[in-house]
């Protein structure tokens, strides 16, 4: 059985960029790019202005905030520094901490209440909580290690009940390797969630936001004045608002959780999404901006640490693999026989590859080397490579699933790594790997993590987290990158070797 995708189709296409609300815990304005007119604003633009929404809208920001504001905001807007770079405008005597994005001749203001501040978050007392995050962090022997301190560094820091750090495997499942929680709380450390509780176009808006808060989920939504946006005749893309409303399916997931405030910060790793930190609180909690810009830093100390760590875990296995490859060569070139010097040795193809067996035809000649299939079923398996491998190097982490007859052997041969030398020829290096079982534990059933309801439109999350046992068969370790580039170098190798014997 393979580890089956929870990816879910349907959650992946609803319209998240077309939620025309916002949360209460802000107020957002949209000007026309051309001349600063205020042409949208949500309807608790009171709380700035002591105006409706009807007396605000066709009005000119000039109106309401000091020139010399005013002329900070375009100078923003035309050096195109705007996304995520806050500063502070004010309205009334009151000051509002302001984030800014354009979209096409629309320039989009989300405003918070500007905090007070105190001796606790203070400029001096962040540094300090900083820079000792970071040196905890950046001495961590591992990834775990670095996110557990991570994750017990925020919790005292933000004040939330439970912080985690939710990593995400190629299938978009995300399992939870660190947790700091206050014991109440249900305890989620080692965890799998499904692909299908952060679908792929909120996974897509992390790379424009950095973190998404929900201080009350049983928040009331404020609509946008008017509805349709003038300058677009549609709605409002808010799909780059940190104030964007959430669907009544996300709020559902929190009460079924059993929690009134969420926060999730993205942590990013060669540009793409690695994983999250993810916040839960039992009661509202609002986390004022610079404790959210806290969790921005500290995602990128982590994401530096793992780049780090992976980086020197690969350095140090590429040496230890680099010398078993000079060493194949050498024995390549002292027998002058391409299969004998690359499986008749102590020192073999199934070290490099770290392989359980390994097989090789050769102009006709096939040799093998540790736990392979019988011979027949091992002609039969080079045959159904011949007939469709790609050229290069390739892996099949569960052989069973795309080669049924390979179920007779599949304890010793789940995982294949192909090297094509002439497939034409029916020349190949196959490398085997052994069937590890894995047991994955499951927050809930992931094959309930939709229920739709009888109209099959309406439809709600699991009701449960507790832990569901999943057991994979019939899949192997997959190889590692540094592994597949060796295979290539090792491909490089013998094409190189035939060439010259040839001559």
């Amino acid at each position: 059985m393979q580890t089956k995708s929870y990816d879910s189709t349907f959650c992946g296409s609803v319209p998240l960029h077309q939620i025309n609300l916002i949360q209460p815990y802000g107020i957002l304005i949209v000007l026309q790019r051309s001349d600063y007119k205020i042409v949208q604003v949500s309807e608790n633009i009171g709380e700035a202005l002591d105006l409706p929404p009807s007396e605000v809208v066709n009005t000119p920001l000039a109106r309401y905030i000091p020139d010399s504001q005013l002329e900070q905001l375009q100078k923003r807007v035309n050096e195109g520094i705007v996304e995520t770079v806050p500063f502070t405008l004010s309205f009334s005597s009151k000051d509002y901490l302001v984030l800014m994005q354009i979209n096409g001749e629309a320039v989009i203001l989300e405003m918070e209440a500007q905090s007070t501040p105190t001796a606790e978050n203070s400029f001096i007392t962040i540094y300090q909580q900083l820079k000792y995050a970071m040196a905890a962090i950046n001495a961590a022997p591992s990834v775990e290690d670095a996110c557990q301190i991570a994750a017990a560094q925020l919790k005292e820091l933000s004040g939330y009940d439970k912080v985690m750090v939710y990593q995400f495997d190629k299938d978009w499942n995300g399992t939870v390797i660190a947790e700091d929680s206050v014991p109440e709380m249900e305890q989620y450390l080692g965890l799998t969630f499904p692909a299908s509780d952060i679908p792929k176009q909120a996974r897509a808006m992390y790379l424009k936001n950095p973190y998404r808060l929900i201080p009350n989920r049983d928040y009331v939504p404020v609509s946008l004045y008017p509805i349709i946006n003038p300058i677009t005749n549609a709605f409002t893309d808010l799909s780059g608002c940190n104030l964007r409303s959430v669907p009544a399916v996300h709020l559902e997931y929190m009460r079924n959780m059993e929690i009134m405030t969420s926060m999730s910060c993205r942590i990013l790793k060669d540009g793409q999404l690695w994983g999250l930190f993810s916040c839960h609180h039992r009661t509202p909690f609002y986390l004022p901006y610079e404790g959210r810009a806290f969790f921005e830093l500290l995602s990128g100390i982590i994401a530096a640490r793992v780049i780090s760590l992976a980086y020197k875990e690969d350095s140090d296995e590429y040496a230890d693999l680099h010398n078993i490859h000079a060493k194949l060569v050498e024995q390549v070139y002292t027998t002058n026989d391409l299969p004998q010097g690359l499986l008749g040795h102590d020192t073999n193809v199934l070290q490099l590859f770290n392989a359980s067996g390994a097989a090789m035809v050769f102009n006709k000649r096939m040799e093998s080397i540790g736990n392979v299939p019988d011979k027949h079923a091992l002609k039969d398996l080079l045959l159904w490579i011949r007939s469709t491998a790609e050229k290069g190097v390739y892996q099949e982490l569960s052989l069973p699933a795309v080669y049924e007859p390979s179920v007779q052997y599949a304890k010793n041969a789940s995982g294949l790594l192909v090297i094509s030398i002439q497939p034409q020829k029916g020349d190949f290096l196959v490398l085997f790997r052994p069937e590890v079982i894995q047991e994955v534990k499951w927050g809930g059933n992931p094959d309930e993590a939709i229920r739709f309801e009888k109209d099959n439109i309406q439809y709600h999350p699991r009701n449960s987290f507790s832990i569901w046992q999943q057991q994979v068969r019939n899949t192997a370790v997959p190889w590692r990158e540094t592994e597949l580039t060796m295979a290539e170098h090792l491909r490089n190798f013998i094409l190189e070797y035939i060439v010259k014997a040839m001559d």
